[in-house]
């Protein structure tokens, strides 16, 4: 979803362009040229908006997280292109994961869904999954394939896989996490759910290092 979509979205609870604007700390003017389809040119703009959707620039910009417990094995071959470095990623699903994670399947016995090739995605181990629901809509939609690298550094902001509120066995969600105070939550992008804590640095499983919007 593009800026102007996540505007209207705004627009379409109620709130005035006026109002939005306001909240934004951007002239009227500029979100009226957005939803004309002219995206902003200054980067403290789009700096002002990542803010307001609590976003990563370059992710609301491109679409294109660069910034997900861990699992072994799984590496697929790669090649170079004019394009850059490809590679074929395992693509795993969210059981699959929670077991391998959990301990109760090794790796060795796991049988990837498909071979999913990409460009340039970071870690030896990194696996691929397919988005299983709408929690994090509108950047992450259902069924979009993302890339976890479960060896990468993860902070505030960034998008990690990390199990459900009942552990491995209630499954894995797909998060961003925020900071509140010394509290590290696991933020929905959709408000239809809630934040749930992050009690424990080790119960991230991996950093998503990149989307792949087009399957």
């Amino acid at each position: 979803m593009n800026l102007k979509s996540l505007a209207y979205r705004e627009l379409s609870e109620g709130m005035t362009e006026k109002e939005l604007a306001s909240l934004i700390q951007v002239p009227v003017r500029t979100l009226s040229k957005i939803l004309a389809d002219k995206d902003p040119q200054d980067p403290a703009i789009w700096e002002k908006f990542a803010r307001y959707f609590r976003m990563d620039v370059e992710v609301l910009r491109t679409g294109d997280p660069a910034h997900l417990g861990t699992v072994h094995g799984l590496q697929g071959s790669s090649h170079y292109s004019a394009a850059g470095h490809i590679r074929k990623i395992p693509l795993l699903n969210w059981y699959q994961l929670s077991r391998l994670v959990a301990g109760t399947q090794s790796a060795d016995v796991i049988g990837p869904e498909a071979m999913v090739e990409a460009t340039d995605v970071s870690g030896e181990r990194s696996i691929a999954l397919k988005v299983q629901d709408d929690s994090m809509e509108p950047l992450f939609s259902k069924g979009e394939i993302i890339f976890v690298n479960p060896e990468s550094k993860w902070g505030p902001g960034d998008y990690v896989i990390a199990p459900g509120q009942d552990g491995p066995s209630d499954g894995a969600l797909l998060r961003q996490i925020k900071s509140i105070g010394t509290q590290c939550m696991l933020h929905p992008l959709n408000r239809k759910y809630e934040d749930l804590p992050l009690t424990k640095q080790e119960e991230v499983w991996g950093k998503v290092v990149r989307l792949r919007k087009n399957l």
